[in-house]
């Protein structure tokens, strides 16, 4: 099972949501984005970082499987 983890503005901080529950408070997305790839990292091969733009969809900014530890562009 892919384990998908998404940064998201929640209550004034941005925040990690995984299986439906908000964790962390990050001042900055890319904060927020940074630790999300360190819990996917530790997670189970295939896990992704999604995180919301400015128009509120989601880009993917990590997967495991793709062979690198990096941010997207």
């Amino acid at each position: 099972m892919t384990t998908d983890f998404y940064v998201v503005r929640h209550h004034g901080a941005w925040r990690i949501r995984v299986y439906g529950k908000h964790r962390g408070e990050y001042t900055s997305r890319v904060s927020a984005i940074n630790a999300a790839v360190t819990e996917a990292q530790a997670a189970a091969s295939g896990a992704r970082v999604f995180s919301t733009g400015i128009v509120s969809q989601f880009s993917q900014e990590w997967r495991s499987s793709d062979g690198t530890n990096s941010l997207s562009p």
